[in-house]
């Protein structure tokens, strides 16, 4: 078996598949997306889904044949959905979103669902410029000097204390899928404002990674030749805090070449 992948690897088979498979994944992934929601739709909406039936039961009401009564179904809910948002349009969707809001968070148990799913309809219904409006790309490092750090979205430029502590709001995003990150109270001396677009962070996030190269500014791109010196810096700072502590320095930091 050893000997049969060795052979798959040397003679370039494995990596010609696994190119074939990379391209492919992409639309493989896309599609099963797809039919995940149709079955989804299917399960809710469809002809044997309790929305489904009643559709078709409203239908049969004016014809007999089945899918006709489907379709007349279908096409009032659709109207009646039209019919609601021209009466947003002309009487003002303010005044009557703020009297049903007033109606549904009355209602126990129904409020505590409504309110967050009201939000998050809202947010989306935004433009894209107004939801990202006033948030910028920010590193922000903890661990002090050689420690580590993350790239976020800094929400605003207030500062709030906690315990002393002078905090900023920052949205992490998380890694493929950026809308399902965390809200950290970072503390306001470690956020850093980088020269980046929203959008450049976003494709970091959704390529993993991978296209982090493409989008990062030169001006923090490390070149080749200076790693190295970058490297037996980060040594050098902790094997002096080895020393500090009263630890043995680690072989690597021993072996740098300080600069």
């Amino acid at each position: 078996m050893r000997r049969a992948l060795r052979w798959f690897w040397k003679t370039g088979m494995l990596s010609t598949f696994l190119a074939g498979l990379f391209a492919v994944l992409p639309i493989v992934i896309t599609v099963g997306i797809m039919a995940w929601v149709g079955g989804l739709l299917k399960a809710w909406l469809g002809p044997e889904s309790f929305v489904g039936k009643a559709l078709f039961q409203m239908g049969l009401r004016f014809v007999t044949d089945p899918i006709v009564a489907s379709v007349l179904g279908w096409v009032a809910v659709l109207l009646a959905i039209w019919f609601l948002g021209a009466l947003l349009k002309w009487v003002g969707k303010k005044r009557i979103e703020k009297a049903f809001n007033a109606a549904v968070v009355r209602i126990p148990l129904v409020n505590v669902l409504y309110r967050p799913v009201a939000q998050v309809v809202e947010m989306l219904q935004r433009d894209p410029a107004d939801k990202l409006q006033g948030m910028s790309v920010v590193y922000c490092a903890f661990g002090g000097e050689g420690g580590a750090g993350f790239l976020g979205l800094l929400v605003s430029d207030h500062v709030y204390r906690f315990n002393g502590q002078a905090c900023q709001i920052v949205y992490v995003p998380t890694s493929p899928v950026p809308m399902s990150g965390a809200v950290v109270f970072a503390a306001a001396d470690s956020v850093h404002r980088v020269n980046m677009q929203v959008d450049d962070l976003m494709k970091i996030c959704l390529s993993i990674g991978v296209m982090s190269s493409k989008v990062i500014p030169d001006q923090y791109v490390v070149l080749p030749e200076d790693v190295e010196r970058v490297k037996g810096r980060l040594n050098d700072i902790h094997s002096a805090k080895a020393t500090v502590d009263g630890k043995p320095a680690a072989a690597g930091a021993l072996e740098s070449d300080p600069q």
